[in-house]
């Protein structure tokens, strides 16, 4: 009788071991088996809405760390906008004038860079949001890899957007420069059009904008930006390698008449340049 419990016993232990049939296909298992290609699909979808879902809590928790500077830094502020108007009735007549445009000058400069901070993490929650809602969709609907990337990639390009819309003509100015050196062209020309439009060096922008066209082979882009550049400043160094680009572009487009009065504009002006060397060999 011992026997047979204790066989019984350990057949329902090895019985336990073993994966039940009716457990094949389940997706909400942790370790699922069996499952066909639609099902390992959907699990790899879950799994990868856990992993944005959790980064999307460590972003919310970094904006609401600067949401929290950003009010100390408006207490700073007031504690300083007082201080400065206790110094105020200290100051002495002859020098009144000049301290007080240097308070005002202080002042301004200081809520310029909070108000922009207020404004930065504005655009980051308003991304964030967007962000929790593409995950809330795609928890319904079990979209593919593919489409996920796609999705994320539009989510990324509108924070770069914002980015870009944050930083500083001469900022921006010059992560074009170092994207157009390493030979992104695509990523220099949007970088240069973004610091041209903050009127930072705008004609030099569009001359490498042009450049970034021309080496790109996209000659029609070359030409527009080569006569952007030239109509706002025409006395730059790069012009003779301007107006020879143009002539080379125009030339590739089919325009060769155009393209010759060019090359001749470019030797009578710049008769002892490389470009004009290039330029009487091209005629």
């Amino acid at each position: 009788m011992k026997k047979i419990v204790v066989l019984s016993s350990l057949g329902l232990a090895l019985m336990a071991q073993e994966p039940s049939a009716f457990e094949a296909g389940n997706i909400d298992n942790p370790s699922p088996y069996g499952l066909t290609k639609t099902e390992k699909a959907i699990w790899q979808n879950r799994n990868d809405i856990k992993s944005i879902k959790s980064r999307l809590y460590n972003i919310e928790t970094k904006v609401n760390t600067l949401t929290e500077k950003v009010a100390g830094i408006e207490s700073i502020v007031e504690g300083l906008d007082e201080n400065l108007n206790n110094l105020k009735k200290k100051l002495k007549a002859d020098n009144t004038q000049m301290l007080q445009n240097e308070i005002d000058t202080l002042k301004a400069d200081l809520n310029t860079s909070i108000a922009i901070q207020k404004e930065n993490f504005s655009q980051i929650k308003k991304v964030l949001k967007e962000l929790s809602s593409l995950i809330d969709n795609i928890s319904a609907n079990y979209v593919s890899k593919s489409e996920l990337q796609e999705q994320l990639q539009k989510i990324y390009a509108k924070l770069d957007k914002k980015k870009k819309s944050t930083l500083s003509g001469a900022k921006l100015y010059s992560l074009a420069h170092k994207a157009y050196k390493n030979k992104e062209y695509q990523k220099a020309i949007e970088y240069f059009e973004a610091a041209a439009a903050k009127k930072y060096k705008p004609a030099t922008s569009n001359f490498y904008i042009g450049e970034s066209c021309y080496y790109t082979k996209d000659y029609a882009c070359a030409v527009e930006h080569y006569k952007k550049s030239a109509s706002i400043y025409a006395k730059s160094s790069y012009m003779p390698t301007l107006l020879l680009h143009t002539a080379i572009s125009l030339e590739r487009l089919g325009q060769k008449s155009e393209a010759k009065k060019f090359y001749k504009n470019l030797i009578k002006l710049y008769p002892r340049s490389k470009a004009a060397k290039i330029a009487k060999k091209r005629l």
